[in-house]
């Protein structure tokens, strides 16, 4: 059976071409919901209402205020905010060994002892400080061997 040129391809052709066109088209609609958010300026999230305004009065900025006049890993006897009453003579060294070995998580760049000294409200070195020495009066430290000694 032969085909003659009017016959039934042609309407497939046409159905095809349209399938095609209109896969183009969800094609270029889904490229510009991908890359869409790329191209479009980002609108500013909302503040927080419980930042800080002044960024220049955080840990970070407070720690490199101090560190004009101080060195970041300046040791620190008397730590702020911890009650060293009820620890031995043994204990005490233990803890403040700890505290000026371990660096604060803040952001500040000091160890806990220090930035209890230049922060005292800092939300990240208050409590690691406190737990320190819960576990020192504990008895779940036993030793500072391998810290640094006191200058």
């Amino acid at each position: 059976m032969t085909m003659s040129p009017d016959s039934e391809p042609r309407p497939r052709t046409q159905v095809g071409k349209a399938i095609a066109a209109l896969a183009i088209v969800a094609l270029l609609i889904g490229v510009a919901v991908a890359f869409g958010p790329w191209t479009r300026p980002h609108a500013k999230a909302p503040a927080d209402p419980g930042a800080p305004t002044d960024t220049s009065e955080g840990a970070i900025g407070r720690a490199l205020g101090h560190a004009k006049d101080d060195s970041l890993s300046r040791w620190v006897s008397d730590i702020p905010g911890a009650d060293l009453s009820g620890l031995d003579a043994r204990e005490q060294r233990i803890f403040v060994r700890f505290a000026n070995a371990e660096r604060c998580t803040c952001g500040c760049g000091y160890t806990l002892a220090a930035c209890r000294v230049y922060d005292d409200q800092c939300e990240v070195s208050g409590p690691r400080v406190a737990t320190l020495l819960d576990s020192v009066r504990a008895g779940w430290i036993l030793s500072a061997d391998g810290l640094r000694d006191e200058p």
